[in-house]
């Protein structure tokens, strides 16, 4: 499984839609249910489940989940 794929699972979970409405554009704000109060819970498992932290700068930037796994590249991040 890609590392885009784990973050789209995790999404899918913490967002509460299904994986296949997913894709790599999709963000806050463009997938029902992603508003700003289910994006801070997102990021709070993705913190806990790629063992990582995200710096309040980049929190305006991982907004999508290309932005999110690119994040995590950058950090070395895998589960």
């Amino acid at each position: 499984m890609s590392l885009q794929d784990e973050v789209m699972a995790l999404v899918s979970q913490v967002i509460k839609v299904p994986v296949a409405e997913l894709d790599a554009d999709s963000g806050l704000g463009t997938v029902q249910n992603w508003d700003s109060m289910k994006h801070t819970s997102l990021v709070l498992a993705l913190e806990e489940a790629f063992d990582t932290g995200f710096d309040f700068d980049e929190l305006d930037r991982i907004v999508t989940v290309a932005a999110i796994t690119r994040s995590l590249e950058e950090k070395g991040g895998s589960r």
